[in-house]
């Protein structure tokens, strides 16, 4: 009897074990500790960064993607980035679905996300590529898909990182076992979920998920939540300037 209770524990152990694992990201990126704790996003409009600080870099909008039906159209960067020669800067593919016309998730579609988030990769001398994919719930399984075929194929030396819905980290936790180097929760347009996160987040600082723990999305236009992690991301909706950026407090909450 003894035995096979010790056997029992053992057996419990590792299933303990092995979901930590699976909830665990992979050891942190060699592209992604070189990689500055202070990123601006850089979205679709004009943007002169010459005047960002050394020790911040920048993300930065590179195609678009819009799934409709069996398509996948594909809209390049149209308007210009200025940065100076030393900034670091990480490509990032945003893909969003049709409303009127639901895409119905092919592989074409698969493909063509892939091949772009790829190609943004190999041109990417931060070795860091970003992914920006605003599903539905229904898409869900596809992004899995999505962030798996890219893994696959990207280089060893480049890291993948994804944008999440802040919610995505805590109570609606889909993303175990996601095979993205970096998960980044956004903690701003939070819509119905805005008052419960940041209460929670008021009381423990950080995602109890430890895929979530390494990066936050932030916004200038909203009260900085409590948040301690090792990237911050900020997001402006108008264009940069050095006030926006400075009136930030500390760079961080």
């Amino acid at each position: 009897m003894i035995r096979l209770l010790g056997l029992g524990v053992v057996a419990a152990l590792a299933i303990l074990i092995t979901l930590w694992m699976r909830d665990s990201p992979r050891a942190t990126h060699p592209a992604l500790v070189r990689l500055p704790a202070q990123m601006v996003w850089a979205w679709e409009r004009n943007e002169d960064l010459r005047w960002l600080p050394a020790h911040a870099g920048v993300a930065y909008l590179r195609d678009s993607i819009i799934l409709s039906g069996t398509e996948a159209r594909i809209y390049p960067r149209r308007h210009p980035l200025l940065v100076r020669a030393d900034t670091v800067l990480v490509p990032v593919i945003h893909v969003d679905a049709s409303w009127r016309d639901p895409p119905a998730l092919t592989q074409q579609q698969q493909s063509i996300i892939v091949e772009r988030v790829l190609r943004a990769a190999r041109n990417s001398p931060a070795h860091v590529v970003q992914l920006d994919f605003e599903v539905r719930r229904s898409q869900r399984a596809f992004l899995r898909a999505v962030v798996s075929a890219i893994r696959q194929q990207l280089p060893a030396d480049t890291a993948l990182s994804i944008t999440a819905l802040a919610s995505w980290c805590a109570g609606d936790y889909w993303l175990r076992g996601m095979a993205a180097d970096e998960i980044v929760p956004m903690l701003f347009r939070m819509a119905n979920d805005d008052a419960t996160l940041r209460k929670q987040l008021a009381q423990r600082p950080y995602f109890s998920r430890r895929q979530c723990q390494g990066a936050a999305g932030l916004a200038t236009d909203e009260p900085l939540p409590r948040i301690e992690t090792a990237r911050y991301y900020y997001f402006s909706p108008t264009a940069w300037t050095p006030a926006s950026w400075f009136a930030l407090p500390s760079k961080s909450p």
